[in-house]
């Protein structure tokens, strides 16, 4: 089943990326009582940066132009029926594929602000370090509906990786404007290369943590 979901993956986008070099590192995910081992990858290429998501029996794939967002983005996920598309050209994002079973074609509207589909990996292209904060849109993927988010530097703090206290830049992610409050999501970065170590992201009813496998990678 993975192998089939990463032919998928590489499938999404033009031949460059099965040339390109990817860096691919391993965390677990938790959300209550279930767990699964999950693979990121990511690859500079000619067309932009490729960001891929495997493991908990889904695939997603994100392709970021750096001073743009995300231009593109797919999922598939065999057992849910979904095998969906979607590419931004301005101020559009149009879907495409199927969802859930079935077919879907529809027109996402957002602003200037960039697409950012594939949370965690390159937290210094959504926000470089001059910026203290920035917004973005992400899409739900169970139903199609934007948000516009906010993500923010939240200060330095010391976390526990493997039983070692580790050094971490923290950045906190939210809802933009008035809805801030209700929803968050805390991410933490190595600070001398902003890689991805650990996280907590509420959803589905509980909280979704995901910590790096290998810390010292």
């Amino acid at each position: 089943m993975r192998a089939a979901l990463l032919t998928l993956c590489v499938l999404m986008l033009p031949g460059a990326f099965l040339h390109s070099q990817q860096v691919t590192v391993k965390y677990l995910e938790t959300h209550g009582a279930k767990s699964a081992v999950m693979e990121y990858g990511v690859a500079q290429t000619a067309q932009g940066i490729r960001v891929t998501s495997i493991g908990g029996g889904s695939a997603e794939e994100m392709l970021w132009v750096p001073g743009t967002g995300a231009v593109a983005w797919r999922q598939t996920d065999g057992s849910a029926g979904t095998d969906l598309r979607g590419e931004r050209t301005g101020g559009v994002i149009l879907f495409s594929g199927t969802l859930k079973g079935k077919s879907v074609s529809r027109e996402v509207k957002v602003d200037g602000e960039p697409w950012y589909q594939i949370f965690g990996p390159i937290i210094t292209e959504l926000l470089p370090q001059e910026k203290q904060q920035r917004d973005f849109w992400v899409v739900n993927p169970d139903d199609l509906a934007p948000h516009k988010m906010m993500a923010r530097r939240a200060g330095a703090e010391q976390i526990t990786l493997a039983g070692v206290l580790t050094p971490a830049v923290k950045i906190h992610i939210s809802p933009a404007g008035a809805l801030a409050p209700f929803w968050g999501a805390d991410f933490w970065y190595r600070p001398q290369d902003s890689a991805w170590l650990y996280s907590k992201l509420p959803e589905n009813g509980g909280l979704t943590v995901t910590t790096i496998a290998d810390p010292g990678k």
